[in-house]
């Protein structure tokens, strides 16, 4: 596209910085807390006593809040960076009290808004610091070709060293879209310090680069964004105003949907008339940080609909019948994935195996396709599951609540027909097919398989061990390696009271990954196992004991490892893992 720097403004519109503060309210409602040090003259006690007494020089702290314009003289403490002050209800004259320094954070005592304390000398070289910033968009059609133009601010509420606050939005980057082609502009830079390290520089004037990727990802705020606008842009059909119309889940991206409707008109049809929560769905996993880090322009190819076509039911590979039933139940990308895949395998769902599946509550069912009648084994694990409920006995008043049972779920159905085939039994016979208790017949099949995983796969468990190492981390207090020997994932069967021995070929194979999470007080004590998809960089599964699911905890470690291997299981020089942009170093 050609030079577009001069028509896109970097002032913000009218009225942007009230609607941002509203809109933003959450992640801008921090404030300034202002110190300095100040002598202050004490009489205390000694002009009674004394009438020639005279008045002793004593430190003192003076605050300031840049929200409400409280001023305040606090007693004088020392901190860890430095000075600071005590709050008067935390204050004794013998053990002092809590000391408050820069960079703490505390509420107002005078207004009770949230606050960030700074020290005023340390603001003499800008003036001023920002204890909040947020991001939002603007929308305007600029130029005599009415190019619509999508501008990303950094909102930042700046503290001044005089006292005093005001909302500043800074021009960080602008998409300009024509009718076919996009540009983008960046307003601000990687600059480094050896004192700051690596930072974000922002700039006085747009740059517009040769190439690009599409950095802002998702965004939930446009102001000005408005189907009259859109009419009067190069743009008029692109609906940027009903895609980003707030629906359950959806998580909107509204640079890539532009670049999906240029490079596909017929876009338009699947959100208006098609399945906007499947669409929603694909964006937002067409977009995962580690796929789309290295996209080229913003653009998006979502090969799972048929592009060729432009009526909705047959760009999502459906009729026009099961188009309304899909609309009538609101399908997201789990259910529409469940219906063409048993379709294609020759198995019709009807809109009570929807349901059936909405409730059963499994995001794996999917894996069901392929494996056996997939309505008959919905219907057969909402059995399982209220016969599991029904046979439940709640411990003693008297005891500790014990934890998540083994409910019987899609994994546990798939492990068991795939345990039971290897032992020979006669999947044909329904009655091994779907057994009357799911779980008792899971444990019999696994001890039986543990006994076949145990033969010629101790060589391949060194060269899988050697594969996997690079993924074992620790954070917190928490740690997670490969499993190294048949005999561990025995052991941790055992200990779990679960299945995960007799996946010791499939590891061993190279088929699967299986992980040991361990608390690092107890690093030989079973805690959590987990089952990792090495393409897709996804975790299958992650069972603690009796297949009870993931804590808290668990659950995010499992977030922040995972976060780590799909960015490439960086380490320092040391051998120790770091994450995050700034390459804060995580010790094992």
């Amino acid at each position: 596209m050609e030079d577009v720097r001069k028509l896109v403004p970097r002032r913000p519109p009218e009225g942007f910085l009230d609607w941002a503060a509203a809109v933003l309210q959450g992640e801008l409602d921090t404030h300034g807390f202002l110190y300095e040090q100040e002598w202050v003259e004490d009489w205390g006690l000694d002009v009674i006593l004394d009438e020639y007494a005279r008045p002793r020089k004593r430190k003192m702290v003076r605050v300031e809040c840049s929200c409400c314009g409280y001023q305040e003289l606090y007693h004088y403490g020392r901190g860890q960076k430095g000075y600071g002050f005590v709050l008067p209800e935390s204050y004794t004259e013998e053990e002092g009290g809590t000391v408050y320094e820069d960079g703490n954070c505390i509420l107002c005592p005078q207004c009770g808004c949230q606050v960030q304390i700074r020290r005023r000398a340390a603001l003499r070289k800008t003036g001023w610091f920002a204890p909040a910033e947020g991001m939002a968009m603007s929308a305007c059609v600029v130029g005599e070709d009415h190019l619509l133009v999508l501008t990303g601010w950094v909102i930042q509420r700046r503290v001044f060293a005089g006292g005093g606050e005001h909302l500043e939005a800074i021009p960080a980057e602008a998409y300009v879209f024509s009718a076919w082609d996009c540009a983008q502009l960046m307003g601000w830079t990687n600059a480094y310090s050896g004192h700051a390290g690596y930072f974000i520089q922002y700039t006085r004037d747009w740059r517009q680069p040769r190439t690009w990727t599409e950095r802002w990802g998702e965004e939930e705020n446009i102001f000005g964004l408005s189907e009259h606008l859109l009419a009067g842009s190069c743009l008029p059909h692109c609906k940027l105003d009903v895609y980003m119309q707030p629906r359950p889940g959806a998580r909107h991206c509204p640079v890539v949907w532009m670049r999906l409707y240029q490079a596909h008109p017929n876009a338009e049809g699947a959100l208006l008339h098609g399945l906007p929560r499947v669409l929603d769905d694909l964006i937002r996993a067409g977009t995962r940080k580690d796929r789309w880090e290295k996209n080229a322009g913003g653009e998006l190819e979502l090969p799972e609909l048929d592009w060729t076509q432009n009526r909705p039911a047959r760009m999502f590979r459906l009729n026009r019948e099961e188009l309304r039933m899909a609309r009538g139940q609101d399908w997201d990308v789990l259910f529409w994935d469940l219906y063409r895949h048993s379709k294609a395998a020759g198995e019709v769902l009807t809109e009570q195996d929807i349901v059936n599946a909405f409730f059963l509550g499994d995001e794996h069912v999917g894996q069901l396709v392929g494996l056996g009648p997939v309505a008959r084994s919905i219907r057969y694990l909402l059995r399982q599951c209220g016969q599991w409920e029904d046979d439940y006995a709640p411990e003693p008043e008297d005891e500790d609540p014990p934890a998540d049972g083994e409910m019987p779920d899609v994994q546990i159905l798939i492990d068991y027909w795939d345990m039971a085939g290897r032992l020979g039994w006669d999947l044909s016979n329904e009655r091994v097919r779907f057994p009357h208790n799911l779980i008792a017949a899971h444990d019999e099949a696994a001890a039986g398989t543990a006994l076949l995983e145990q033969k010629g796969v101790a060589g391949k468990f060194r060269v899988r061990r050697m594969a996997l190492r690079k993924y074992a981390f620790a954070s917190g207090g928490l740690l997670i390696r490969p499993a190294a020997s048949q005999k561990e994932l025995t052991d941790e069967g055992n200990a779990l009271r679960h299945c995960v021995s007799t996946y010791g070929r499939r590891h061993a194979d190279g088929q699967t990954a299986i992980f040991f999470i361990r608390k690092k007080s107890s690093p030989r004590s079973s805690y959590y196992t987990l089952e990792l998809d090495e393409k897709e960089l996804t975790v299958r599964q992650n069972r603690g004991l009796r297949n009870c699911p993931r804590t808290p905890e668990v659950q995010a470690f499992e977030d922040l490892w995972l976060s780590w291997v799909r960015a490439g299981a960086p380490r320092d020089k040391a051998g120790r893992p770091v994450i995050g942009a700034d390459r804060e170093t995580v010790v094992a």
